[in-house]
């Protein structure tokens, strides 16, 4: 009897017409000039997903294939592998029946592997196919979670072993450096700090907050903008909790009356995460707030999905792609700007342009673009950090922030001389930012002839999928959110209501929404008149610029997030 031959992978993903012979010979050149499986040089060109790359496994082994992220893992069957192996192996046990071990892997085809665990386990092992993206991300939460439970009945034990008695220290009294250290370096300590960076990872964090009140300590973490409180540490473990994280900052750890700043790297989930660190002295303790940088952030973030209506997304684009000029982004802190900027520099960067960024810190390293940190202790100021730059032949400077009329200065007769300058300022609105920089000194001709674009942007939260509520609205309401004259009389709104997915707090995830103003031949001639706000943003409307209220009503009738999410970022009429 004629042996049948199994389908290769590829042969499966042809028939399945997820790539082409085209894709796939380029996928085989790639091969062979940097190595690695194939199947892996697919997914990193871009050329399949994982999912895809799954479904081909399933259908060529003739096994089952399955979506992770609502399986509820078992700890006893979890526990029948060490986390070393789960974590470098990429494979979950899901469930054992008599001497059968069912694991999820995505690599069913690694024999060694295979026997490794029915060694381990004794079990004779089945195996079903996920994508290693999920399976990262189970593993990540699961343990995680139990961390978290750790760190629950960690500070139980010690509120039990000794007594939690406050005694507020005066600045006039002496630090016990020996003892500090001594505590920072203990165990439980240690695996506290790590357990509230981790959490803090897991659950997509922007901020921690170590706040010290009269007799506990207040751990608060910033996600998606708004501050959740988290857990409370007893008072005892405040200074060597502090102390632990000012070590991993590199800071002094015997000052505790003047305010410090720091930064360190922590390695987690396959991703580098920089935290960028400060300190400040407070009635009852120093209190911490370490930002959270995650690289992975930038990873694939290109311009079109930072969230922008289309009409704005068109305006950008049309801005950054101008040989000079000035493009100034507006908005309070942490509302993205920054990132923003980012995106606009990745979409324009190539071999042939020479970039620098001058950034207070540098928040996100970034490939072929030279960054420069600022350093006022030493004399390295904006101001001085650009004159430096344009003895660098730019084309394109990135200014993290106009603080004063000098760096203004320099910065605009730069975009007046052939380069295209990106910066930030600290206004409400688009409008506000030419008012701005004229009451910072600038001349008005200056800025007319140097300004090109401004946009006065926000973050706001997207409503969760999962669990959001939908109705259909008052006329009260749709004339309080002033979008009565959009919609029609079905419209549907949404509700955040709160789920596990979502952490219960009914959103997951932000995105833009900017408010653009083109600098056009009658917005300079304004400029240069030092008209009052109000009239430029009038002549900018009636140009076509759609006010930042009206682009987040556009996300609310879309269904993206929520009138009370609109109320917040724009406010009340």
């Amino acid at each position: 009897m004629a042996k049948i031959s199994r389908l290769s992978l590829t042969d499966v993903l042809l028939k399945e017409g997820f790539i082409t012979e085209e894709d796939l010979k380029k996928a085989e050149q790639h091969q062979r000039d940097n190595g690695g499986l194939l199947s892996y040089v697919l997914v990193k060109l871009g050329l399949v997903t994982e999912e895809q790359i799954v479904v081909g496994l399933a259908e060529q082994l003739g096994i089952p294939h399955m979506k992770l992220t609502h399986y509820k893992l078992d700890p006893e069957v979890v526990e029948l592998l060490p986390e070393r192996i789960i974590r470098k192996d990429k494979v979950i046990p899901l469930s054992q029946s008599g001497n059968t071990l069912t694991v999820a892997t995505a690599d069913p085809l690694n024999v060694l592997m295979i026997d490794d665990l029915k060694a381990l386990t004794g079990c004779n092992i089945q195996t079903i196919v996920a994508t290693p993206s999920e399976i990262e991300q189970v593993v990540g939460d699961y343990y995680s979670t139990r961390a978290t439970m750790n760190l629950d009945k960690l500070i139980a034990q010690s509120e039990k072993e000794t007594d939690t008695a406050v005694e507020v220290v005066t600045d006039e009294q002496s630090v016990d450096l020996d003892q500090l250290m001594r505590e920072a370096e203990e165990a439980p300590i240690i695996r506290i700090a790590n357990l509230i960076l981790s959490r803090a990872i897991r659950e997509r964090a922007s901020d921690i907050h170590l706040e010290p009140l009269e007799k506990k300590v207040a751990i608060r973490y910033r996600i998606d903008g708004t501050l959740y409180p988290i857990i409370t540490l007893p008072k005892r473990v405040q200074d060597a909790v502090v102390s632990r994280i000012k070590i991993l900052s590199e800071m002094d750890i015997a000052e505790h009356r003047l305010p410090q700043d720091g930064r360190f790297r922590v390695r987690a989930h396959n991703r580098d995460v920089d935290f960028r660190v400060s300190t400040i002295p407070t009635r009852f303790g120093e209190k911490v707030v370490l930002r959270l940088l995650d690289k992975a952030q930038l990873t694939g973030l290109t311009i079109d999905k930072l969230g922008l209506e289309q009409n704005v997304l068109e305006k950008y684009q049309k801005a950054i792609k101008q040989p000079y000029g000035m493009i100034v982004l507006t908005g309070p802190t942490s509302c993205g700007k920054s990132t923003s900027l980012y995106a606009a520099i990745r979409a324009i960067n190539s071999p042939d342009k020479n970039i620098l960024t001058i950034e207070d810190p540098v928040e996100y390293e970034a490939e072929g673009i030279n960054q420069v940190q600022i350093y006022e202790k030493i004399g390295l100021t904006f101001a001085q950090a650009l004159r430096s730059f344009l003895r660098q032949d730019p084309d394109i400077i990135m200014l993290g922030e106009m603080r004063d009329l000098e760096t203004a200065d320099i910065g605009i007769k730069a975009a007046l001389t052939g380069h295209l300058l990106f910066t930030t300022l600290h206004t409400n609105d688009a409008a506000g930012a030419i008012v701005r920089l004229v009451n910072m000194g600038v001349e008005p001709f200056l800025i007319s002839g140097a300004l090109t674009f401004v946009g006065a942007q926000r973050l706001m939260r997207k409503v969760c999928k999962n669990c959001a509520h939908s109705y259909h609205p008052s006329k009260r309401l749709l004339q309080q959110l002033e979008i009565e004259d959009q919609v029609d009389n079905n419209l549907v709104l949404y509700q955040a209501k709160g789920c596990r997915i979502c952490n219960n707090t009914g959103y997951r995830g932000r995105m833009a929404v900017m408010e653009a103003l083109e600098i056009d031949d009658d917005i300079k001639e304004l400029i240069l008149r030092k008209v009052p706000e109000l009239e430029i943003k009038k002549t900018a409307i009636s140009h076509g610029m759609i006010p930042l209220r009206k682009n987040a009503g556009t996300k609310v009738i879309r269904g993206d997030t929520t009138p009370e999410e609109l109320a917040r970022v724009a406010g009340t009429t």
